[in-house]
């Protein structure tokens, strides 16, 4: 998700409308974006919390499960490691790391999180999974985890802010500019 211009339209638009709604559940986009500044300034990465809790201006969000330093590394070397085209997180059985990758996976499987507001006039609040174990060799990350604690601000703006233009605009464009010329 971090590589959203890599993404269908079709994948674009499905991503902005669920962060859309989520937004809208704690206040709208800007709230949102305060949420992803607060874990983005959090040090160290607010994932290894011992609290597993991290509030922001208007709630907080918490998660069921700690993290420790050293699956939060593996799990950063796994997903750098990911392919478009395979976005599988388990290593291969052949792969001398597999053992490390499916206990750090076995562990953070259960992991959700919950988005809870202070006031009720500020949002219902909403949660999410960070992972979709598919079967035994295949584990995806939920591209909400990966929004929240991985991607930019930057990019999550641009996922809000997306608008697919039809073809027809782009070939009036060019029209224009022909004509213009």
């Amino acid at each position: 998700m971090c590589h959203f211009h890599k993404l269908s339209d079709a994948q674009k638009i499905l991503l902005r409308d669920q962060l859309l709604s989520y937004a809208a559940l704690i206040g709208g986009k800007n709230s949102l974006l305060k949420l992803l500044e607060t874990i983005r300034k959090t040090s160290p990465h607010p994932l290894i919390s011992k609290t597993a809790l991290l509030r922001f201006p208007k709630g907080l969000i918490k998660w069921n499960k700690n993290v420790h330093r050293d699956n939060l590394s593996l799990l950063s070397t796994r997903m750098n490691a990911r392919t478009d085209e395979d976005q599988n997180l388990m290593a291969a059985k052949e792969n001398k790391s597999y053992k490390n990758v499916a206990n750090m996976l076995r562990s953070l499987g259960p992991l959700t999180f919950t988005v809870a507001m202070n006031k009720e006039e500020d949002g219902t609040g909403f949660s999410f999974k960070a992972f979709e174990i598919v079967d035994s060799d295949t584990t995806l990350m939920t591209p909400m985890f990966e929004i929240f604690f991985f991607c930019s601000v930057s990019v999550t703006k641009k996922i809000l802010n997306f608008n697919p233009s039809s073809p027809d605009d782009s070939e009036t464009e060019d029209t224009e500019i022909e004509e213009g010329e």
